[in-house]
């Protein structure tokens, strides 16, 4: 089954490691994996070096028995031993460099050095603080209190052709990207909806849980208190089960 049509399919928890954050990231992953996570993300948006990168994707695939995906702040974090990766273009970014630009010299690079590689356009749309990721796109975050304007770039986002949007509060955020705006975007969006940043516990990812995104993720707190993942994996499980 290809990584897009999995996450297609109902409400799955996946974590996000940042190899450049966290030297333990193997052991994270374990913990993660144990916990039940559907699927690990890698990436970060100051980047490592591709060899180490590669290095990174390799110890993952020895432990997972689930998808690994490429999440790249650069156009460096590409390497084959992944499951796919997230085709990211910052819609909400000032700079053309981060809404095609580093786009036109990825697309190259995956077509001609590593064409096995599933690739998942994704329309990556930055929330209230925007974190790191919003800082180094230049980005002009979605204020928190308007999911109007959330829905207007979804809507962007599939008459362009994405196969996913994903609503990012910001690694750290202070607080998650609100319910309301999720349930407004997946009201009008028929792709992949991906939600991430700020969620900090089980009553937080439940409550996202319920507007059924299709891939709910969490890093910083994977790599503060990984013991908290299998809080927040039961509790999203625990919102979506009939």
């Amino acid at each position: 089954m290809k990584v897009l049509e999995y996450i297609s399919e109902g409400v799955k928890h996946f974590t996000l490691l940042d190899p450049d954050k966290s030297v333990d990231y193997l052991k994270i992953a374990k913990t993660a994996l144990d916990a039940g996570t559907d699927g690990l993300l890698v990436g970060g948006s100051l980047g490592i070096p591709s060899e180490e990168l590669d290095e990174v994707v390799k110890d993952l695939k020895s432990v997972a028995h689930v998808p690994v995906v490429l999440f790249p702040g650069t156009i460096c974090q590409i390497t084959p031993r992944a499951d796919a990766i997230l085709f990211l273009s910052v819609l909400n970014s000032q700079d053309p460099y981060f809404i095609v630009g580093a786009q036109l010299q990825g697309a190259v690079i995956l077509a001609k050095h590593y064409p096995q590689l599933e690739v998942i356009s994704t329309a990556y749309l930055l929330v209230g603080d925007g974190g790191a990721a919003g800082y180094i796109s230049s980005a002009r975050p979605i204020p928190l209190r308007r999911p109007d304007i959330a829905v207007a770039y979804a809507l962007a986002a599939r008459y362009m052709g994405f196969n996913a949007v994903y609503l990012e509060a910001g690694s750290g955020a202070p607080e998650p990207v609100p319910t309301a705006m999720v349930r407004a975007v997946r009201k009008y969006l028929d792709r992949v909806l991906i939600v991430g940043g700020g969620i900090r516990s089980g009553k937080a990812a439940e409550e996202i849980a319920r507007e059924r995104p299709n891939v709910i993720v969490t890093g910083t707190i994977a790599e503060e208190q990984p013991e908290k993942l299998g809080e927040i994996v039961r509790s999203i499980r625990s919102a979506v089960k009939p």
